[in-house]
């Protein structure tokens, strides 16, 4: 009999867990449904190196007033990224992938778009979508903006 309450319990946890996750769908969708907008849109300036530096110039004007700590450990990874388009406009620096380049581009996109998930305007919450999209633009191109970062010190 122990053992069959302890089935009834463990079916009786997981619908819990899912009413939690079915909390925050929406926003998680919302959320992926403007990244695959950036996504769309960062695939136009891959090669057009005039928009990469316009993107370049606005990112880090913006960059200068976010709120650092809502990004947390990843921050370092915003300033190489930033540095890394602006390398890859300029030409000097062209090892990275053209599907790493339009993570990092699509992220900083967002980031400086005023409009989305969540708006920045909203206190404290404002950033957590920017936070989420930009880890996980770390996440996929860690392994590139580390090579990136390694090439900087040996260039210098």
């Amino acid at each position: 009999m122990k053992k069959t309450k302890a089935k009834t319990r463990s079916a009786k946890k997981k619908p819990a867990a899912k009413t939690k996750t079915d909390t925050s769908p929406g926003l998680k969708e919302r959320l992926e449904a403007e990244f695959a907008h950036a996504v769309k849109s960062a695939k136009s300036y891959v090669d057009d190196p005039q928009r990469l530096q316009d993107l370049f110039q606005v990112a880090s004007k913006q960059a200068a007033a976010l709120p650092r700590d809502s990004f947390n450990e990843t921050w370092p990874y915003f300033q190489t990224m930033l540095r890394l388009i602006r390398a890859y406009y300029r030409g000097e620096y062209r090892a990275v992938t053209e599907s790493t380049l339009i993570v990092i581009i699509a992220a900083i996109i967002y980031i400086v778009t005023p409009l989305d998930a969540i708006p920045d305007a909203i206190p404290a919450l404002g950033f957590l979508d920017d936070a989420t999209v930009l880890a996980l633009a770390v996440r996929r191109t860690r392994q590139d903006l580390d090579d990136f970062m390694t090439w900087e010190t040996a260039a210098s």
